[in-house]
């Protein structure tokens, strides 16, 4: 039984950031603190022949001018690829090569149009297709002596990443098959949006040669040790401080003004330099998702069974490889979607080209291979005259199937999810047009998510003398709830009012170990850590207790912060019960707990490929009604109902809210984001000119929670974050055929493409 797991409690920080009081990272000043800024690259590649610095250096408020031959170090997760600021060459517009620290931000620019570089221009590489070419431009002709981990790259060429998956027997699959279907798609790089925007505060101990930084970041121990490894330092030298994250969405796990604000904290003394970017910084030199271009072909029976699949999945990564590398793995790893295909093959191979960074972004490449995968299933089942919803319902996962790696998959609530979401659009209705210019047509599509396996999350609970909880973790709370879900559980798994429950700010010297607060691994593993701390500090409580009742602890209960036996009678709160316990010498009770997904039987798979396997896994379907107007291509959503199968709600409205967010988010980057690249540079760097959705392009959203169960997880709760923007796109797109008849392939959904693919089918091409 639980009190507050299950609830619509209200949001643990909802006072703060409605009145204004949450603090973020550009709201910080400290004493001495000097302000960033970065001149940067004109060029999308070219050699830096010679900086001149002096007159900036020179100039009123200065403190600090730093080049990147004065500060020649690396960093990269999976590839050690990217200097903090660029050492002998450029490698895309927007570039970091010189950083200055100055007191006032005003003074800091005014400093920037005083140095002058001379670059010599060389080629440039900006297409992800031409960078397969062996003859193309290398962007990183050393790229085989580079520290990297274990995975394969092609040594003297563009490709910094090659990832090969099959099962089965293609050939045979595709030679049993009675139609063979391929097709061809793409999804663009689009901007993570968060509102607020990279800022870092960087503060540099020369005693102990170690950084303190005040940050704003979902993976404070990832980043942690990404500046670490870069710096040269053991990670125990940098230290991190997560402020309030105004929105990450996958964007804020680098070092990205982070970098910037370490290089010259190191040569400002003991200052703090903060480096705050602009919007446009943000949009086109942080970090973007990362493009790609997927080539599917499906064998399949008449009657609609799967038989074959072979995907070939190309990326785009940008100048550097940031996250980007477990992006081209894992992600291609679902281009299969949620579906049993005995016979299949994966290529994956991701490239540098000269443009802008890429990386995570929710849904961790499932967005992009969800996009092209579902638009497929559509073509496929308008090939053979099969209905879509009946089509996915035949093949989709169901308890107890294999996944492509062997493991028998648990808590999978696919089938619901699709008859749920079909009947929230009353879906085989035809619905009347509204005028003649407009068609209306209903989409599907549906999606499959692993989450980050085997990882680990760490947490210490204190109870106070007056009964309070404090839950000490390093979970940053993003704006996705958690703080709320993981106090629910905290309170529910010792027995005290939500209310008493805080979760303070994650700091690295001080909070355990845990892993991002990604891949909606938080409530999984941070909740059974929690479970079983909480269960620690309860049996505490109960113990104490039955010592000052001289009974057994086992008959005692605790409920709403009060003891009491078990017929219900109230013995005392837990304020009275220390007081009498301990006098005035006070009391504070301490549990601790690690959970790891390691060595959970629900792994196992055929021998080798046990680290394909996910502890949980996501399921999202959705369901779009559009209107299309055949005069000017434009597309308006009406209605996306969204199911998602979560396990367990541990509050239904958070759950709710990430699901419209989602939506949200996949309704704008399938019809609205895209940005314009003219020789590597991004042309609508601007708000003004890069469309997001407002409040205006808003549909009816349904939100509908399925729940699966799932046994290992805390009262059966699983992830639910990422796949609710995944759907949506290509939801969109095959409404849009069941309009009007076209098939777009190529994201986004603009009128342009709209009015232009109509003019084909009335061409008949």
């Amino acid at each position: 039984m639980t009190t507050y797991v299950g609830t619509r409690a209200p949001r643990v920080d909802s006072v703060d950031k409605v009145t204004g009081g949450a603090v973020y990272a550009n709201d910080l000043t400290m004493a001495g603190m000097l302000h960033g800024a970065v001149l940067r690259s004109p060029h999308a590649h070219a050699r830096i022949v010679n900086i001149d610095t002096a007159r900036a250096r020179s100039a009123p408020g200065v403190e600090a001018v730093v080049t990147g031959r004065e500060f020649p170090r690396l960093f990269g997760i999976a590839i050690k690829d990217q200097p903090f600021l660029a050492i002998d060459r450029v490698r895309y517009v927007g570039e970091p090569v010189v950083a200055v620290a100055a007191a006032t931000e005003a003074q800091a620019q005014e400093a920037l149009d005083l140095i002058t570089v001379d670059y010599e221009e060389l080629p440039a590489v900006v297409d992800m297709r031409a960078a397969l070419d062996p003859a193309a431009p290398l962007v990183h002709p050393d790229l085989h002596t580079y520290t990297r981990g274990g995975h394969e790259i092609v040594p003297h060429s563009n490709i910094n990443t090659v990832y090969r998956y099959s099962r089965g027997d293609l050939d045979e699959g595709f030679a049993s098959a009675d139609v063979v279907i391929e097709g061809e798609y793409s999804a663009h790089a689009i901007s993570h949006v968060a509102l607020e925007v990279h800022t870092a505060i960087a503060q540099y101990d020369g005693g102990s040669d170690g950084y303190t930084l005040w940050v704003s970041t979902d993976r404070p121990f990832m980043l942690r040790n990404d500046l670490a490894s870069g710096l040269g330092l053991p990670t125990t030298q940098v230290r991190l401080i997560v402020s309030t994250v105004g929105g990450s969405f996958g964007g804020k796990g680098v070092p990205i003004a982070e970098a910037i604000a370490v290089v010259l904290a190191r040569n400002c003394g003991e200052r703090p330099v903060r480096v705050e970017f602009t919007r446009e910084e943000c949009l086109t030199a942080s970090q973007l998702r990362v493009p790609a271009i997927m080539k599917i072909k499906t064998g399949v029976n008449r009657d609609g069974l799967l038989i074959a699949r072979s995907v070939d999945v190309l990326w785009d990564s940008g100048a550097y490889t940031a996250y980007t590398v477990g992006v081209a793995i894992r992600g291609s790893q679902t281009s299969v979607g949620p579906y049993r295909i005995p016979h299949l093959g994966i290529l994956s191979r991701q490239v540098y080209t000269n443009k802008a960074i890429t990386g995570s972004y929710r849904g961790y490449g499932t967005t992009q291979v969800t996009w092209a995968c579902e638009t497929h299933m559509d073509e496929i089942a308008a090939q053979l005259n099969l209905d879509p919803v009946a089509f996915r319902l035949k093949n989709g996962y169901v308890e107890g199937d294999p996944y492509l790696n062997g493991q028998i998959m648990h808590g999978v609530g696919l089938t619901e999810t699709i008859e749920r979401t079909a009947a929230a659009v009353d879906w085989g209705s035809v619905e009347r047009e509204p005028a003649p210019h407009l068609r209306r047509g209903k989409g599907i599509a549906t999606m499959i998510k692993p989450t980050l396996t085997p990882s680990s999350s760490n947490v210490v609970i204190n109870m106070e003398q007056d009964g309070r909880v404090l839950v000490i973790c390093a979970a940053p709370e993003i704006g996705s709830g958690q703080d709320t879900v993981l106090a629910q559980m905290a309170a529910d798994a010792i027995g005290v009012p939500l209310a008493d429950v805080s979760v303070p700010a994650t700091d690295t010297m001080l909070t355990p170990y845990n892993g991002p607060v990604a891949s909606s691994r938080t409530t999984y593993h941070m909740g059974n850590a929690i479970v079983s701390a909480g269960a620690e500090i309860r049996d505490q409580v109960l113990t104490i207790a039955g010592d000052v009742l001289g009974t057994n602890a086992e008959h005692l209960d605790i409920r709403d912060g009060s003891v009491f036996d078990l017929d219900g009678e109230l013995k005392f709160t837990l304020k009275e019960l220390f007081a009498r316990f301990s006098g005035e010498g006070g009391i504070s009770m301490t549990a601790s707990s690690r959970f790891s997904s390691a060595g959970s039987p629900l792994l196992k798979a055929d021998p080798g490929e046990e680290w394909i396997s996910s502890i949980f896994w996501m399921l999202c379907t959705q369901a779009a009604e559009i209107e299309v107007d055949i005069e000017t291509g434009v597309i308006r959503v009406v209605k996306v109902a969204a199911a998602a199968d979560v396990g367990k709600a541990i509050n239904p409205m958070t759950v709710e809210q990430q699901i419209e967010g989602g939506v949200v988010m996949g309704l704008s980057n399938g019809i609205l984001e895209g940005f314009s690249f003219r020789d590597g540079r991004i042309e609508n760097g601007t708000l003004a000119d890069y469309k997001v959705a407002t409040i205006q392009d808003l549909p009816e959203i349904v939100p509908i929670i399925v729940e699966s169960v799932h046994d290992e997880a805390p009262f059966g709760a699983k992830g639910v974050g990422e796949p609710a923007a995944a759907a949506t796109p290509p939801a969109i797109a095959n409404a849009l055929y069941d309009a009007i008849g076209v098939r777009i392939r190529d994201l986004p959904l603009t009128p342009e493409k709209v009015l232009e693919a109509m003019g084909e089918l009335d061409a008949g091409e």
